[in-house]
């Protein structure tokens, strides 16, 4: 199954496309979609996953929930992206999986506050990448929590 992971965030956005079979996890795409300070940002990234769901025929969108212990702004932001991910979800479909931060960081880690240099070193390590953009290596660390998940149910 074509599986979209992303981290969502209104400053860069990282993602990751990939293709999860029972015992694999192929990698297709990854890169950041950067919307600080752009204009009209929640368009951009509309059409990019638009773009990226259809392009790749995407079945599936991972998210990580929002980290409640950041400012009120930073928080209704980030509902923002989440809101445009979600629409575009139920538009084409598409089956949602959200897990938390700390379920992320401990599947990659095995540390519930594990720090992002941490998550990046050992997401190189898991997917034999040498990624430096923590941003996407969220969204590794995503799409390999949800593997896991997917694995023991």
């Amino acid at each position: 199954m074509k599986v979209l992971a992303i981290d969502p965030s209104s400053s860069k956005t990282g993602y990751v496309i990939a293709d999860i079979s029972e015992d694999k996890i192929n990698l297709i795409e990854y890169a950041s979609i950067p919307l600080k300070n752009k204009k009209n940002p929640l368009e951009i990234l509309y059409k990019k996953f638009e773009e990226k769901i259809k392009q790749f025929d995407v079945k599936a969108v991972v998210l990580e929930t929002p980290f409640y212990s950041i400012n009120a702004q930073t928080l209704i932001k980030l509902g923002e992206v989440r809101g445009v991910i979600l629409l575009l979800s139920q538009i084409y479909n598409l089956k949602v999986f959200e897990y938390t931060p700390a379920e992320v960081k401990i599947s990659v880690t095995g540390y519930g506050r594990a720090s992002k240099e941490e998550v990046l070193q050992m997401v190189n390590r898991i997917f034999n990448t040498t990624i430096e953009d923590v941003d996407i290596a969220d969204a590794l660390a995503i799409l390999y929590c949800h593997t896991l998940q997917r694995m023991e149910r």
